[in-house]
């Protein structure tokens, strides 16, 4: 984790309840029954791990109908469909959902910080879906795919290139503006913040809007590109991922002439939030205690990917395509980067609710109450708070599940003609995991033409 909690020592009581007791009791009001909601996305997750983009598809067509996304999860499902789709190869359907979700995030933004009362007041779960920041950009990147999969250059990932690079300036605003918020309602005093709004760009994203920015002949924003990639792939290398960044001096060497065909794999499964408990923190007779949301890595079983070329003139060959980005790692670095902001807002929102019941606690402590009385006092004032916390205090894990988790891309000059060629992926030994579809490609003069393979493996 990037930050460190500062607990204030208070006064604690020497509890005199059963702690089975206590325990039976968040257990009863922690429980529940699995919703159809949740089995909807265990089953999306199990597509997804398949390869059934068309099955996931039609789960989610079939979810919204039966409204089990409601109106606070809308822009998931749109995440989600976009996501799909992309993968499945329809590429109009992806562009338009993921338009849609990039529009209702944008107005969320628009929105003031204060609108979301509901994750100051009742939990993290309790307003709308709102896209984190490795999500927001993300966005952009599979419109990006799915643009150049359908061969539109112009209007297309030169738009959703030039959205990303402002999302990465926004997302530092933001943060400032959420830490401002923070810091008003109390909260400076909790958490200490050591990777305030360090954001890594997704380096794919940045990657494609070089290639767009060179073939649109938009020379000035390529080297822009070129530049932000370089720094987000040596940010990606810092996580431990490759140190491999050789590919953003060669895309340099092409211009509009030469880029004839863009390849990209794109591989396994992206990250997905899970439930990390934190505390007790004990504020005279009440524990304090609630959940974090944490990144679970996915990831890709392939290690290497390679386009397959069958050229006009009857030859064959094959071109390594360049690791570019882990999309689990770069997920959560920048997920960590925010994730303090949650954890000061839920620490000040469960500080609230406890103070509720360790008032009525305290009052009869002091009081001349029977002694009887006052054990009972306690005894709501501890149970009650833990119950209510236990029911309340639930980290929202809900998540854009459909990302992929790894990605190799190249670009290539080829002679003149139409050929054939094919993405295939690797495992370790060289073996061959999968192979896409044969797609025509043409050398020349005929602008670039793209294949875009995805695989779960």
């Amino acid at each position: 984790m990037y930050y460190t909690t500062l607990v204030k020592p208070v006064r604690s009581i020497p509890l005199t309840v059963s702690a089975s007791i206590v325990v039976a009791l968040m257990l009863c009001a922690g429980l529940g029954c699995e919703s159809a909601f949740d089995r909807h996305r265990d089953r999306l997750v199990y597509a997804h791990d398949r390869g059934d983009y068309a099955g996931a598809s039609m789960m989610l067509d079939e979810a919204n109908e039966k409204g089990l996304y409601s109106r606070r999860s809308r822009v998931l499902w749109l995440l989600e469909r976009g996501a799909a789709a992309a993968a499945e190869g329809d590429t109009d359907r992806a562009i338009e959902m993921l338009n849609a979700a990039e529009l209702h995030t944008e107005m969320f933004n628009e929105q003031s910080i204060s609108d979301i009362a509901g994750q100051w007041l009742v939990s993290e779960r309790a307003s709308r879906y709102i896209t984190r920041a490795y999500e927001e950009q993300y966005i952009n990147v599979i419109k990006m795919l799915a643009h150049f999969d359908a061969g539109t250059i112009e209007n297309g990932p030169t738009v959703e290139a030039r959205r990303m690079a402002l999302k990465a300036n926004e997302m530092r605003d933001r943060f400032e503006e959420l830490l401002d918020e923070i810091h008003d309602r109390g909260g400076q005093s909790e958490v200490r913040f050591d990777r305030p709004g360090q954001f890594i760009e997704s380096p794919l994203g940045v990657y494609l809007s070089a290639v767009a920015f060179i073939e649109s002949g938009q020379s000035d924003m390529a080297s822009t590109a070129i530049r932000r990639l370089e720094s987000a792939a040596n940010a990606q290398a810092g996580l431990g991922i490759t140190a491999d960044i050789s590919y953003v001096d060669s895309l340099s060497g092409f211009d509009d002439q030469k880029q004839d065909a863009l390849f990209v794999a794109v591989g396994g499964v992206g990250p997905t939030l899970a439930r990390q408990n934190v505390g007790p923190y004990y504020v005279y007779v009440t524990p304090i205690y609630f959940e974090l949301p944490q990144i679970v890595r996915g990831g890709s079983g392939a290690d290497r990917a390679i386009a397959e070329i069958e050229y006009a003139d009857g030859t064959t060959g094959s071109v390594e395509l360049d690791f570019i980005e882990d999309f689990s790692a770069v997920a959560e670095a920048n997920f960590e980067s925010e994730l303090p902001l949650v954890h000061a807002r839920t620490y000040l929102r469960a500080l609230t609710k406890s103070g509720i019941f360790t008032a009525g606690g305290l009052v009869l402590e002091n009081s001349d109450a029977d002694p009887a009385i006052k054990a009972a006092g306690l005894l709501v004032s501890i149970v009650g708070g833990l119950a209510y916390l236990a029911v309340t205090e639930k980290a929202d894990v809900r998540c854009w599940t459909m990302l992929p988790g790894a990605a190799w891309a190249t670009v290539v000059d080829l002679p003149e003609g139409a050929h054939r060629a094919r993405v295939v992926f690797l495992g370790s030994g060289g073996q061959r995991q999968h192979e896409g579809e044969w797609k025509e490609i043409r050398g020349g003069s005929f602008g670039l033409d793209s294949i875009v393979e995805y695989w779960p493996g």
